[in-house]
């Protein structure tokens, strides 16, 4: 099964555990969760349910942010803060899926 064009990947790569980690990303939240919901459908046809969830929020580097600030003297910041703001980062999920046994 090939991964979604935003699931960014999985471990353990070769599938042999009944514990799947995979790990989704995107340009929007919307495409972040559409890439999860499409994959979950695929994987619990092979048997494997969700079990944890969990969302990091996405920021810019520290750096990047002492950059834009730095740069603010010479102008050009003022247009990468507008740019921090108006773009913020997207965010990345993490799901753990676990493999169930079929029910008898």
């Amino acid at each position: 099964m090939a991964i979604g064009r935003w699931a960014i990947g999985t471990w353990p790569e070769d599938r042999a555990s009944r514990v799947l980690l995979r790990t989704y990303g995107g340009k929007s939240q919307g495409e972040m969760l559409g890439a999860y919901q499409r994959d979950a459908e695929l994987l619990l046809i092979q048997g494997y349910e969700p079990a944890s969830q969990l969302y990091v929020e996405g920021s810019y580097s520290y750096w990047y942010r002492v950059l834009a600030v730095l740069l603010i003297v010479v102008g050009i910041g003022l247009l990468l803060v507008a740019s921090m703001l108006l773009n913020p980062r997207p965010g990345t999920l993490v799901v753990t899926y676990v493999h169930r046994a079929p029910a008898q």
